[in-house]
């Protein structure tokens, strides 16, 4: 009987909560675009040939620094970008050809950009 006034204000405690409403910035569509490189496996030129893959289309993917104060870009963020746009395409594959370092523009004090194949893998069941 002792915890009977206690078990009250607890109740009474949690069900003030359902009053409040929480909004953040999260958004299904935030979470989609992040994740979305992670569904494009990067393959080698000789792993293509073993998979049942078509080809569906050329792609590139650019990081630029665009400050002297910013990171400088690296072959990483490039292939990251080109492997959102893959998905863009619904691929699921991507064999890079090379990536280079492009010269100083008014935009970006340096740039990488690397080129690929994106190809749409069947599952091999």
């Amino acid at each position: 009987m002792k915890s009977l006034p206690f078990v009250a204000l607890l109740m009474t405690m949690l069900s003030g909560c359902s009053l409040f409403q929480v909004h953040t910035n999260l958004d299904k569509e935030n979470f989609t675009e992040y994740f979305k490189p992670g569904s494009v496996t990067v393959l080698e030129k000789s792993q293509i040939l073993d998979v049942n893959a078509t080809p569906i289309g050329t792609v590139e993917g650019e990081t630029c620094q665009s400050k002297d104060t910013q990171a400088p870009p690296n072959i990483i963020d490039a292939q990251t970008d080109a492997r959102r746009k893959v998905a863009d395409m619904d691929g699921n594959a991507v064999v890079f050809g090379k990536c280079i370092r492009m010269p100083a523009t008014t935009e970006c004090v340096s740039s990488m950009v690397c080129y690929g194949q994106a190809y749409k893998v069947q599952d091999s069941e």
